[in-house]
């Protein structure tokens, strides 16, 4: 058979990231340096083991707040960077690229009121200036951040619990 760009996949919703990604990515090797066993801890802490929903992975949430701090946008754009980007997808623990609106658009506004102060705390003293510190990923300077859109979610959000 012949092969073209027009020849539908038979399996298209199974594409394994692991196969086709370049190791050297600057999102993948930022993912070696965040805590994300510490996130899971303090993240399951706010849901019931026993009851319920299963809960959104916590990797996946935690890196859509990071994806919002690194690149400084709203949520909504976070969640469409994370739909459009494998690379993303693979940083958010993702093992096969999701194709299309399987993520609720207010999925961080959300976990954002579950997951309470002491998430945020230490998400904001541990991780974050982790994040600053590493090498791979450009964290925008204060300007570009327009005066620090996620330094005032985080206030906001102690101001809640506070």
């Amino acid at each position: 058979m012949y092969v073209t760009d027009k020849t539908p996949s038979l399996f298209k919703n199974f594409f394994h990231l692991g196969t086709g990604l370049d190791f050297e990515n600057r999102w993948l090797k930022l993912s070696e340096s965040i805590p994300w066993e510490k996130l899971d801890e303090l993240y399951g802490v706010s849901f019931s083991s026993n009851a319920g929903r299963p809960a959104v992975d916590s990797r996946l949430v935690c890196g859509l707040f990071l994806v919002k701090y690194i690149k400084n946008i709203s949520d909504e754009e976070a969640v469409s960077e994370y739909e459009e980007n494998p690379y993303i997808q693979a940083f958010c623990g993702r093992e096969y690229f999701a194709q299309g609106g399987n993520l609720s658009r207010t999925i961080l506004s959300e976990r954002r009121k579950r997951l309470g102060a002491g998430f945020f705390e230490y998400f904001e003293k541990e991780v974050l200036p982790a994040v600053d510190r590493q090498k791979f990923v450009r964290v925008r300077t204060q300007e570009e951040k327009n005066d620090g859109v996620f330094t005032r979610m985080l206030e906001k959000i102690k101001s809640f619990f506070g």
